[in-house]
């Protein structure tokens, strides 16, 4: 699921991605999420607006589509002189303008998902791309915000079925079932650990590699349920307790200070996360992949593919307790697991479903218990609410008939009001379709976008919108080709086959930033033909330039250590050391001949076909050595399995971390006319990391292969997963998506 705001504008400098989202959407306190100011259930925001003349803003600003959609249906505003009039203006001017949209996505494995973002009280025009049944796409323009009651706003609300309320946060219940581990289907964003009374804290772990208890000093046995998350952010890792609170059973305290890189080795001078690959060979040298996941998740994910030695490994990690820290075996089969994809009630997701009537009133004694405890305002914007969609006009009776006798908060009304206010309701109101009558889940709209940019998995459609339309293809010192990209991602092609794995592998290898993604992908894709192939070419024919006649046909000097993978691992000593990260064992002897055998050749090029010993029979390589590297790209799996060992082992992740400045890049190829391509020094560094780490710092060389190509998949990646804008011809940055028609939508 790729999201965003309906308003995108440009980040602040060291500004957060959820303060981002929340600056975006300034909500009206008058008309908030669940309840508006009279305490009735309201499905969404007033987002406020004004339209700003400043550096940064657009002179008008649009209201856009928040993911790719269709338009399920819309109205176009009225004019002026039916907003300033009744029975739009019933308690001030309204504008009547609205669009709702389906978003069908991916957040994991066979999780398919659908949910609606509806748009109301626009003005103006709608965007001219707006109709019955048309795609839109994340960040397109849909309308202008209008008024609300004379208020500059418009009002935005998500929403879904029961049955996708079940796939987007696995469950309907109140809380998350604590008696077992979450979900593995669908697996992001924090890690969270629950741990039950009785937990043992120490005080030191001299072995942390090891279970055994017996001669460590214990400082704290926990006499509460206590709830651990654990959040990786730009090479980070940060450490939070929580406690429940006793003043509301829904709502959870802070147990003192979030503990940031406190289990970093100390002479590493790397921050926790960027070294979690180190870690894991370190204290899991059976099997690191096996270790790195239950370092990245608290457990083993990939369970058919990885096995935990010995079975019984710890994960001892510094936590907080009242009144102190210790040390805690999070691995412990005592203590559950789980992740944001659970939608954890301690971080403050409560699921409101027990107001049991149809009308408009909120009669939940979950949220009475929050307001009588006067802490509502704190988990407001994370419950999920069951109650019926108010825009249906058919159903406005069954809703509001109450405001005939009153309530505690609200005086009976008037015949002759509330008939005036059924008009207002009934011009706003539109036929909600499949929709139907009864009631929807619905979400705080700013705490669903900022909690759904932390899962980051790619469904088809958004895979295939990173390949560009065309490549740019360098034949010869400033030769440049333009040449179409076909795409195969039909069923049953290896686009289609390894796209779940690819998301497996990104989310274990913490790839799960729009820059990461873009940095992976914009090699990945470029490597394997447009995730064509898993293989590198490495048959060659010679041929005589003038006849054509053939005059050799060869291997590549490094056949049959050639490339393979997503990422494609190159020369022995890559593959011997994938071997090991996935726990095999290999001949010492065998591995120390052929990584000697290839320097030797990478040296002297002169002898490289004429002198050459890599093959298999002369280093009587074992047939299951043979068959795991076959394996890394005949089994998908394995194909992308090996590219996020790569991605870690070669530290991209602190150069994709950087900031992304783009340079526009204009090159004339050959019958084509000008082109355009970005590049930055932060894709440079992460592509260089695994191509040539030499040239890392050496941002203008030239030998790295087809990275002019790769920059293309690059600019499309930063368009589609990003918000960022594209510099022009001037080097300002104001374009919302790359030159050259380069993005691919359908």
């Amino acid at each position: 699921m790729i999201i965003s705001p309906p308003f995108v504008r440009p980040r602040n400098a060291g500004e957060s991605d959820p303060s981002w989202v929340n600056r975006m959407m300034p909500v009206d306190i008058n008309r908030d999420f669940p309840l508006n100011r009279h305490a009735s259930w309201h499905g969404g925001v007033h987002v406020l607006h004004t339209d700003r003349r400043e550096e940064g803003y657009d002179r008008i600003e649009f209201v856009r589509a928040i993911a790719d959609g269709e338009v399920v249906s819309f109205r176009s505003p009225s004019s002026t002189d039916k907003r300033d009039a009744f029975p739009l203006n019933y308690d001030g001017r309204t504008n009547d303008g609205y669009v709702l949209l389906k978003h069908q996505t991916d957040i994991g494995e066979n999780c398919s998902v659908v949910y609606y973002s509806l748009y109301m009280h626009l003005m103006d025009r709608l965007d001219p791309s707006i109709r019955a049944g048309a795609r839109v796409w994340r960040k397109d323009r849909i309308g202008q915000s209008g008024t609300v009651d004379n208020v500059n706003a418009f009002h935005f609300e998500v929403f879904c079925d029961n049955e996708n309320m079940l796939k987007l946060t696995g469950r309907t219940t109140p809380e998350l079932d604590i008696t077992r581990d979450g979900r593995t289907d669908t697996v992001y964003g924090d890690i969270h650990f629950y741990l039950p009374s009785g937990t043992q804290f120490y005080d030191h772990v001299p072995d942390a590699s090891s279970p055994v208890t017996d001669h460590l000093n214990f400082v704290h046995t926990s006499t509460e349920p206590l709830y651990v998350s654990m959040t990786f952010e730009k090479g980070d890792c940060t450490m939070v307790t929580r406690r429940q609170s006793a003043t509301a059973a829904a709502l959870f305290d802070s147990v003192g200070e979030p503990l940031v890189n406190t289990d970093a080795v100390a002479d590493d001078e790397i921050p926790y996360e960027y070294s979690l690959y180190r870690t894991a060979r370190r204290l899991y040298p059976q099997n690191p992949s096996a270790g790195f996941e239950l370092l990245r998740f608290g457990r083993v994910i990939s369970t058919g593919h990885e096995t935990l030695t010995p079975a019984d490994a710890t994960l001892w990690r510094t936590v907080s307790f009242p009144g102190g820290t210790g040390m805690v075996n999070l691995a412990s089969p005592d203590i559950k697991k789980f992740s944001d994809a659970d939608f954890p009630h301690w971080t403050g997701w409560g699921i409101v479903d027990d107001d049991t009537d149809n009308n408009s009133q909120c009669n939940s004694p979950l949220i009475a218990a929050l307001q009588e405890s006067g802490r509502l305002s704190d988990p407001s914007s994370r419950l999920v609410c069951h109650f019926p969609v108010e825009w249906n006009a058919a159903t406005f009776d069954p809703r509001y008939a109450w405001l005939r006798t009153g309530s505690d908060d609200v005086p009976a009304m008037s015949d002759e009001d509330y008939a005036r206010l059924k008009s207002h309701a009934s011009a706003l109101c539109f036929d909600t379709g499949e929709l139907g009558t009864g009631r929807m889940w619905h979400f705080h709209p700013t705490a669903f976008i900022a909690h759904f940019r932390k899962c980051c998995w790619l469904s088809k459609s958004e895979l295939k919108q990173l390949v560009p339309r065309n490549l740019l293809r360098m034949a010869g010192r400033n030769d440049y080709r333009w040449e179409a990209i076909t795409y195969r991602d039909g069923a049953g092609s290896v686009a289609d086959n390894i796209r779940t794995h690819i998301n497996r592998a990104m989310q274990k290898y913490l790839i799960t930033t729009p820059l990461r993604i873009a940095c992976f992908l914009g090699n990945g894709i470029q490597e394997t033909g447009w995730l064509g192939s898993m293989e590198e070419g490495y048959r060659y024919t010679e041929t005589d330039p003038r006849t054509r006649q053939v005059i050799r046909r060869y291997n590549i000097w490094y056949y049959p250590w050639y490339g393979r993978g997503l990422l494609q691992l190159t020369n022995p000593e890559n593959y011997f050391n994938y071997f090991s990260f996935r726990g095999r064992t290999c001949p010492e002897n065998i591995r120390n001949a052929l990584i000697n055998e290839y320097r030797r050749l990478y040296a002297h090029r002169p002898l490289r076909y004429t002198d050459n010993h890599l093959s298999d029979t002369e280093n009587h390589v074992p047939e299951n050595i043979i068959r795991w590297r076959n394996n890394v790209s005949s089994d998908l799996y394995e194909a992308a399995s090996s590219a996020g060992f790569y991605w870690v082992s070669m530290s991209m992740a602190p150069y994709a971390d950087a900031e992304h400045v783009l340079e526009r890049c204009s090159v004339t190829p050959r019958r084509s006319g000008i082109k355009i391509y970005y590049r930055s020094q932060a894709f440079w560094q992460a592509s260089a990391a695994v191509n040539l780490p030499g040239q890392i710092d050496n941002e203008h060389y030239q030998g790295l292969n087809g990275f002019d190509t790769r920059c293309c998949v690059y600019g499309s990646a930063i368009a589609v997963l990003t918000e960022q804008k594209f510099p022009d011809s001037h080097n300002n940055p104001v374009n919302e998506k790359p030159e050259s028609d380069q993005l691919r939508k359908g």
